[in-house]
């Protein structure tokens, strides 16, 4: 991998980047950032680790396509592997799917693909993975997409081998509803399987990789095979008959029916083309494997394997009708158990005699007990003089509970404060005001320790709970606690001149809520320094806000720090320039905070400039 310097010719620009007798498509030269040496990694898988032959040093291989800068790999698959990554334009992550090079092999293919691309980029769907871009770079092609990180339903499926049954209807209800969005534009996924559905949170499934199985599927039949997963794969396609929209159906059943069962619908010691056509020419029945699925559930799974196609639902509208009709009559046996019938039993007369006389002997019996124990009560259940436990703080309580988790925020431990003020709002019971300051607080804690959808739960309980209070007292204070959780959960930058719509120490909290917002939110550090330094400036009546004055500097420091690089950065038209600036930003990371934001941003700056010919 070692590069002659000898056999280096310039291009157009200035740089000798390119061997004779290559295209700059296909050649990947890096440096070793310990030594200097140069190294060809055109064959080298992206992300790869390589040993320097000038100095031994360990390094990734070929981590920047494009603007995306490559932090991790995530998965691999049919079709490519799968990074998370770092959009220097956008400052956003993604999941980009580098695609094989057979994905890339000739003109025909990169048209098909590109085109695919484009229609899955048309689908904008709730439960469909949102793709941002396409592009080639190394020789291959690339997708940066929505970065959903809360695992597959293959992973879910691997923790609890059954998947809860409600769970999987409403799994296939959002997907299907996906794939309806998709099939409107004239689009099919032809690989649906646990591992394509994607969780963004608990409640949230999502489909990724539409339109991208028709390259590798064409490219496989070119090898005589079949491309796909074998368990979900549908009848009409071992048979080579055309597909629609009931193939992605019949796959989306055997996914569900897998998830249900804990086993997938057909299991074959190969994927021969025999073994599968085999197999599914057989019915099959998910309570054959499943028997404590309700028959709603059933009938649905089933109807959806049909081997016909004509045989499954006409569309996903009714497909979905009937997975909602099963999810509602599953949640309605469950609130309503039915109950075991009780015995019947005949009474004669002598029966009822005997019962008379019974009932008079207990009833005599309970009134000489019950007067025993009047006339003894004191002995036999002496006085409770314990205080009775109260069932909610007061507001004394409250406020020092406040102060409490306010210390611990202003001492660092964003964590740890965050889950203090999350107790002290829901198991605490305290009062108003109290409970939505500890609410706001939560949400400010969150965002500190860089859980942006925790903050956001927090910030949207306050503003859809309403005005805590009617009273005329209680007005400002009321609006001020909708209003600006209403104003950071919009999930938009809040600038300085937007800002202040409120007053005294509500304007004041609220600068810092917006501050924190801005710079650990939506990354715009120089807007967020603007509310920080408002918020130093302020003055709050309350000494519990001014013990945030501290983390508020600390922000201001680092902002110090940053802008005269962001003002030099335009100028910088020089290799020379570049290193000189490169300089720079080494001295100040020296005294940054492992992991901020700041840090982030200079790294993607020094990789700007290295990239303009300067060097560290």
């Amino acid at each position: 991998m070692l590069v002659n310097e000898s056999s280096q010719t310039p291009d157009s620009s200035g740089n000798t980047d390119e061997p004779v007798g290559r295209t700059g498509s296909e050649l990947v030269i890096e440096t070793c950032e310990t030594c200097g040496t140069r190294m060809d990694m055109s064959d080298v898988m992206p992300f790869s680790e390589v040993s320097c032959p000038g100095c031994g040093e360990t390094l990734r291989a070929r981590k920047f396509f494009n603007n995306f800068t490559l932090l991790e790999r995530v998965g691999e698959g049919g079709m490519g592997s799968v990074f998370k990554a770092l959009d220097v334009t956008l400052n956003r992550h993604v999941a980009l799917k580098i695609l094989k090079k057979v994905c890339s092999a000739d003109g025909e293919e990169r048209e098909k693909l590109a085109r695919e691309a484009r229609m899955t980029a048309a689908i904008n769907h709730p439960h469909v993975v949102r793709v941002f871009d396409f592009g080639q770079d190394h020789g291959r092609f690339y997708l940066a997409m929505e970065f959903v990180e809360k695992g597959s339903l293959d992973d879910l499926m691997a923790i609890q081998k059954r998947v809860a049954e409600a769970q999987v209807l409403k799994v296939g209800m959002q997907i299907a509803q996906g794939l309806e969005a998709a099939n409107e534009i004239g689009l099919i996924h032809r690989d649906i399987k646990p591992g394509n559905i994607l969780f963004a949170d608990a409640h949230t499934a999502k489909l990724v990789d539409f339109g991208l199985a028709i390259v590798m599927d064409e490219e496989a039949h070119s090898r005589g095979e079949i491309w796909g997963t074998p368990y979900y794969i549908a009848p009409e396609k071992l048979d080579a008959q055309p597909e629609d929209f009931r193939s992605d159906m019949y796959s989306l059943g055997g996914t569900l029916f897998h998830a249900l069962a804990g086993r997938p619908p057909y299991e074959a010691e190969s994927a021969s083309m025999v073994a599968l056509k085999q197999l599914k020419s057989q019915p099959v029945s998910l309570q054959a494997f499943a028997p404590d699925v309700s028959s709603e559930t059933a009938y649905v799974i089933n109807r959806m394997m049909a081997k016909n196609p004509e045989d499954r639902y006409p569309s996903y509208a009714e497909l979905i009708g009937h997975l909602s009709y099963a999810r509602e009559k599953l949640l309605e046996r469950a609130r309503n158990p039915i109950l075991p019938k009780e015995r019947a039993m005949t009474e004669t007369a002598q029966t009822r005699k005997v019962s008379a006389f019974l009932s008079l002997g207990v009833l005599v019996a309970v009134l000489l007990v019950g007067l025993i124990l009047f006339l003894k009560r004191d002995g036999i259940f002496p006085p409770d003089k314990t205080e009775p436990a109260a069932k909610s703080l007061s507001v004394g309580d409250a406020q020092a509970q406040l102060l409490r988790g306010v210390s611990l925020l202003a001492d660092g431990d964003y964590k740890k404060a965050g889950i203090f003020f999350q107790n002290l709002a829901s198991t605490a019971n305290p009062p108003q005001p109290q409970k939505n300051w500890a609410l706001l607080n939560a949400a400010l804690a969150a965002l500190l320790a860089g859980d942006r959808d925790a903050a956001l739960t927090d910030l949207n309980t306050v503003k859809n709970a309403g005005l805590y209070s009617d009273a005329k007292d209680d007005n400002v204070l009321a609006n001020f606690f909708v209003e600006a959780s209403r104003k950071t959960a919009e999930g938009k930058t809040i600038s300085a001149a937007t800002s202040g719509s409120f007053t005294a120490r509500e304007e004041v909290f609220a600068l810092l809520l917006f501050a924190v917002w801005d710079w650990e939110g939506k990354s715009d550090f120089a807007t967020a320094a603007e509310l920080f330094s408002a918020f130093l400036r302020a003055n709050p009546s309350d000494e519990w806000i001014k013990q945030y004055r501290p983390l508020a500097e600390k922000y201001v420091r680092e902002w110090k720090l940053l802008e005269p690089i962001e003002s030099a950065l335009p100028s910088v038209n020089s290799p020379e320039a570049a290193s000189a600036l490169l300089a720079r930003i080494q001295a100040v990371q020296a005294g940054l905070r492992p992991g901020s934001k700041i840090a982030t941003r200079l790294d993607v700056i020094k990789k700007r400039l290295e990239l303009a010919g300067g060097k560290p």
